[in-house]
């Protein structure tokens, strides 16, 4: 069987959608066994949702095949799900915000897929979301490198970010060679990079300190000193 650039094309694509499935799973998942998010900015996931919803909806509204945009209904729902659990063991689910914000959403969303809102201004919104995701990457190094703190990031997740996007720049290369595109996903490669070496960074920086501080403590208990 002849291998050609279209068939590694659409494996990748394939692959790009199966591996979003479990995107966002590592980090609910390191966040629920830790319960803390501490060094996760939610209001970077506000600018993920913003994001994913409206590239959703614009391609949802333009009824395109479902198979070029199913990796962003995919994410946003592991997103929901991740502020969940954000804004649990940040003690902020109770507050007035919350419910007002989340009826707000849905009804902006249900008014575009219902016609109620015109499409047109998802078309003026879209070119938002590249600096949207760009920022909200940003925002998680920030929060990380405020807090000194990375033990609630999953690598995991920003590895398989990483491989996403890169599958991303071949399968826009081989498809249409769109230059726009391209160079969104370059910068959302290097981006999640910088994310995960951040993390890396404080999570090795954290267990350096708690191997020194275990070492001290064995210290003391095997040579107790009084004053």
């Amino acid at each position: 069987m002849e291998i050609t650039v279209e068939k590694i094309a659409n494996a990748l694509s394939t692959l790009t959608i199966l591996s979003c499935v479990f995107l966002k799973v590592p980090q609910i998942l390191q966040i629920k066994r830790r319960k803390s998010a501490e060094g996760i900015y939610m209001q970077s996931m506000v600018m993920e949702i913003a994001g994913f919803s409206i590239m959703s909806l614009y391609n949802y509204t333009n009824d395109y095949n479902v198979m070029t945009y199913l990796e962003y209904p995919i994410i946003l729902v592991q997103v929901y799900v991740l502020l969940y659990y954000v804004l649990r063991y940040q003690r902020l689910l109770d507050t007035t915000i919350v419910p007002m914000a989340v009826g707000s959403y849905v009804i902006i969303v249900l008014s575009f897929m219902l016609g109620f809102l015109p499409k047109k201004i998802l078309r003026i919104l879209v070119p938002f979301c590249t600096p949207l995701s760009g920022f909200a990457k940003v925002t998680y190094i920030y929060g990380i490198a405020m807090t000194g703190n990375a033990d609630a990031v999953s690598l995991t997740t920003w590895m398989i970010s990483i491989g996403t996007n890169l599958a991303r720049i071949f399968t826009v290369w081989a498809d249409s060679a769109d230059t726009s595109l391209i160079i969104n996903f370059i910068i959302s490669t290097l981006l999640s990079t910088a994310v995960l070496i951040t993390a890396l960074y404080y999570q090795n920086t954290s267990c350096v300190c708690n191997d020194r501080a275990r070492r001290i403590a064995k210290a003391h208990r095997m040579h107790p000193h009084f004053d």
